[in-house]
């Protein structure tokens, strides 16, 4: 018994690793699907004032879906940024 609880307690943590390592790759992924996204369909908006994300969201039905949640999740926070800033 005194030998399973370190290998146990090896095992969980070499899960808990591969799951952080996991979920750190899946973050890469998005942005990458994002990167392709804002090249295929708004690669000619202007940078600045929101106007990149805006693209994103209005046009968020032909990106990739992993893209599209981050896009609607950021947006959101973004309008509600702009709209503190702006004392509303």
């Amino acid at each position: 018994m005194k030998k399973t609880i370190p290998v146990l307690l090896s095992a969980i943590c070499f899960l808990m690793l591969s799951a952080a390592a996991q979920a750190k790759d899946d973050g890469k992924n998005e942005l990458a699907a994002c990167r392709a996204d804002m090249e295929k369909h708004c690669r000619n908006v202007e940078p600045g004032e929101g106007r990149q994300m805006k693209c994103m969201y209005d046009l968020r039905d032909k990106l990739q879906p992993a893209c599209a949640t981050l896009v609607s999740e950021k947006y959101t926070r973004f309008l509600e940024a702009r709209q503190k800033k702006e004392g509303r």
